[in-house]
């Protein structure tokens, strides 16, 4: 009994597979023949695309966590 049942779990699992598989291929127009469309593409910048705001963003990043890790410099004597 338990082989006929990890039997039907393989094939409902291979099943389920292919239906997927399926169903992922049909999104797919491989001919070519679906509705003509056109793209039209802007180029626009934006703000963390600039180097400047890469730069300041790790200076303080980089202040706060010797701020944090330094403790003021004390010696603990």
């Amino acid at each position: 009994m338990t082989q006929l049942k990890r039997w039907s779990q393989g094939f409902a699992a291979v099943l389920t597979s292919l239906i997927w598989a399926a169903h992922a291929l049909a999104q797919n127009d491989p001919s070519g023949t679906s509705s003509s469309s056109s793209t039209t593409t802007t180029t626009t910048q934006v703000w963390y695309g600039q180097w400047w705001v890469w730069a300041v963003g790790v200076a303080v990043f980089l202040v706060v966590v010797i701020a944090l890790t330094n403790r003021g410099g004390r010696s603990s004597a």
